[in-house]
């Protein structure tokens, strides 16, 4: 007899002695029947399946009385136990951005913008603790997953007993410390769930009632005993584990090394729930635990082998039924975004919130707002970089009113980071970086980046960002640059220019998104030519001492430096530049400059990106200089780093006024009054493989008396592109309207 038939024999001998029984006590009172348990095993993206399979179950109308699971089974049992109809499930996993809650990568537009300066260009980092260097405990901090289940089970806020939801619901965690199986069927559901899902050495363990919690299915990931001893009289076990591997060919990657690993402590409690299981779906496919954006094959694998069951469940279903009428299986529960916040409290008492966090979450308290609203203040908190650790809980207070409760992990006090890069104009170069985050307990940083190469480079940052208050900062830049110079295109000299600069200023930051800055800058600057063609020159071969009075605006939402697909850079400056000393009183003076860059970046299609960009310069000065060949002599231009320069690919150079231009090597222009539009198209014509067309137009003079005697610039090319862990690739071939002949330039690596 098979086991369809023995269900059948159960329920109807159930359905019969029940019958007997109601005889014999009330006559009006309703027939129970055989309670129905189902239990959905652990397996990652693999779970997706188990959508499928409830849709078929709802077709059937089959009453689930209750719901277990272990790690992804636990995120889908806990959605249908709350209420969720298997359509609004699939609806809630095509809307989630899986790649990056795998990542745990913070949306870049939301990250501080002192960040964004010292950030996209290391190829590793280590984290600093307080015995030095270390490991992080796991790949990523989980931040994002968590802000999606706390999102997805706010429903479910006022339940603190999993047996009262809709469906009673219970999941399984593994105690980091003991390795003991922990049943979580109390307290916070979004908690409860990340803690079950929490994947060693993945994501961060879990803090849940006093204990640190990893993944349930470290040694249970198919509870069945712990659904059976809810009440459930039969056990549907959907199963998504591949089991352990008998071929080496087989553990091909990181993630199988794992799950080998894990599979060999949970095989016991495997064969257990096995036992204990009435109906088993065994769901066998060649999708891996992280092939997360395959959701919709993989829903469709599972409602596939739902259909291949549907007799013997339909069968099961019909016959509960003759005894309880059918029902809904689910509620068609929705995220209600609205939120009505008495108070937002924090774990650690001793944080002070107007202090530490620069305005964040201030202004929601005693606030009607959404959970959205929430999200986004948690968002760019968690951009300031100050805690290993974030996420909120909502309680509820038995009305409509609910705290926010902020869970601070350690403080992130800093990491070292490394980055490499070489091209064919500049040689090759090391960057070291070495930033310090909560300096005393407080919200100062301090930045530090090293260049090791043929153009080294000292720069540092200190600041105290106060967010929408006016904070403090200091900058030091060091550096010594030498670089060709070139008349059409045919070198004629080098040039080595060497900068020491101090500032202080006062930095204003909008939204993590906008930066204002007002301060003062003291620099010493000498350059040297190579080949002494002008004697005249060599006067200023000795430091000469400036002042800048500047004040600048910044904006950059790009989603990333490197291959930006949207978003948006902006950069404005006025300053003003005056000698302390008169050491080039016949060379350079004062000068007032006014700069603008804006870069954007539109996509057309999945694969093509337009990205313009516009910079203009305008230069206003009191001395008289010929620099370069001018046709009036009464040019006045100021000290020579101040002027703007035209040339290269770089679109980060060590002088804030030298911009890139297609088709003209480094700084093969220089002058006072700039102008440029660039017009690029970026094919993503293969994974990680970019082709781009560039195109400049532009001028760039010493004076402009007479649009007549403009000369206008074009450069155009092409450039082949591959997005490596090094950094990117890329080779460049332009030309100009100055230079006909070919300009090949290679780089790999980030810029910096």
């Amino acid at each position: 007899m098979n086991i369809r038939n023995l269900i059948i024999v159960f329920v109807g001998l159930w359905l019969l002695s029940n019958s007997v029984f109601a005889q014999d006590t009330f006559s009006e009172k309703e027939s129970s029947r055989p309670k129905i348990g189902l239990v959905m095993s652990g397996g990652g993206a693999k779970g997706f399946a188990y959508v499928g399979l409830l849709k078929v179950l709802e077709e059937i109308n089959m009453p689930v009385d209750f719901v277990g699971g272990s790690s992804m089974g636990a995120i889908i049992a806990a959605l249908y136990s709350t209420g969720y109809s298997p359509e609004t499930i699939m609806q809630l996993i095509r809307e989630q951005d899986w790649e990056s809650f795998i990542s745990d990568v913070q949306e870049r537009k939301y990250v501080s913008y002192e960040e964004k300066l010292f950030s996209d260009k290391y190829v590793f980092s280590l984290p600093i603790e307080d015995r030095g260097l270390s490991l992080s405990k796991s790949i990523n901090s989980s931040f994002n997953i968590d802000l999606m289940l706390t999102r997805l089970f706010s429903p479910a806020t006022h339940i603190t007993d999993f047996n009262n939801l809709p469906i009673p619901f219970l999941c399984v965690g593994t105690d980091l410390l003991t390795g003991e199986a922990v049943v979580l069927d109390k307290g916070n559901l979004a908690r409860a769930v990340r803690a079950s899902m929490a994947i060693p050495g993945y994501f961060s363990p879990t803090q849940y009632d006093g204990r640190y919690l990893i993944d349930g299915g470290v040694v249970n990931n198919y509870p069945a005993k712990y659904v059976k001893d809810m009440g459930a009289d039969i056990i549907i076990g959907l199963d998504v584990q591949s089991g352990l591997k008998s071929n080496i060919e087989e553990i091909h990657s990181i993630t199988t090394v794992l799950d080998q690993v894990i599979s060999f402590n949970r095989v016991e409690a495997n064969k257990k729930g096995m036992e204990l299981t009435d109906h088993y779906v065994k769901i066998d496919m060649s999708y891996g635990m992280l092939d997360f954006t395959k959701y919709d094959s993989i829903i469709a694998v599972g409602e596939r082998v739902g259909r291949e069951h549907y007799a013997s469940l339909k069968a099961l279903a019909d016959s509960l039924n003759q005894l309880e009428p059918g029902r809904k299986v689910c509620e068609n529960t929705l995220v209600d975004d609205s939120l009505k916040i008495r108070q937002i409290t924090w774990s650690d008492k001793k944080l002070k919130r107007h202090d530490e966090f620069y305005g964040y979450l201030m202004d929601l308290d005693h606030k009607h707002t959404t959970i959205s609203d929430l999200e986004n203040q948690m968002l760019l908190l968690n951009g300031t970089r100050t805690f290993n650790e974030l996420r909120y809980e909502i309680e509820s207070l038995g009305d409509d009113d609910v705290d926010i409760r902020v869970e601070t992990g350690s403080v992130n006090k800093g990491n070292l980071s490394a980055g490499i890069h070489y091209d064919n104009v500049f040689g090759g170069s090391v960057l070291l970086n070495l930033t310090f985050r909560n300096i005393n307990g407080g919200r100062s940083k301090l930045f530090t980046d090293v260049v090791l190469g043929e153009n080294p480079r000292l720069k540092s940052m200190f600041i105290i960002n106060n967010g929408f208050k006016p904070g403090f900062g200091m900058e030091a830049d060091l550096y010594s640059l030498s670089f060709s110079q070139y008349n059409k295109g045919s070198k004629i000299n080098k040039w080595n220019f060497d900068n020491m600069s101090f500032s202080a200023f006062m930095p204003l930051t909008i939204r993590n998104n906008y930066l204002f800055k007002l301060g003062f800058q003291y620099e010493l600057f000498r350059f040297k030519q190579d080949v002494v063609i002008d004697p005249d020159y060599e006067a200023y071969n000795k430091f000469a001492d400036y002042g800048n009075l500047y004040f600048s605006f910044n904006h950059d939402s790009r989603d990333k430096t490197a291959f930006p697909t949207s978003g948006r850079l902006i950069e404005a400056q006025f300053k003003h530049v005056f000698p302390f000393s008169n050491k080039w009183s016949d060379l350079m003076s004062n000068g007032s400059i006014i700069s603008f860059r804006y870069n954007a970046y539109h996509r057309i299609s999945d694969k093509l990106i337009y990205k313009p960009e516009l910079f203009g310069g305008y230069t206003i000065t009191d001395k008289v200089v010929p620099f370069q060949e001018t046709q009036n002599e009464n040019v006045r231009i100021p000290a020579v780093q101040h002027l703007f320069g035209f040339g290269g690919i770089n679109p980060t150079n060590y002088v804030g006024s030298h911009i890139s231009f297609t088709g003209l090597e480094y700084l093969e222009r220089l002058g006072m009054f700039a102008g440029k539009v660039s017009t690029n198209f970026e094919y993503n014509f293969y994974p990680k493989l970019y082709a781009t067309a560039m195109a400049d137009v532009g001028i760039l003079e010493n004076e402009i008396h007479s649009f007549d005697t403009i000369k206008l610039l074009l450069g155009y090319g092409g450039k082949l592109s591959y997005d490596s862990i090094l950094g990117p690739v890329e080779f460049v071939m332009s030309s100009s309207n100055i230079d006909s002949s070919l300009n090949v330039f290679f780089r790999i690596g980030f810029w910096f």
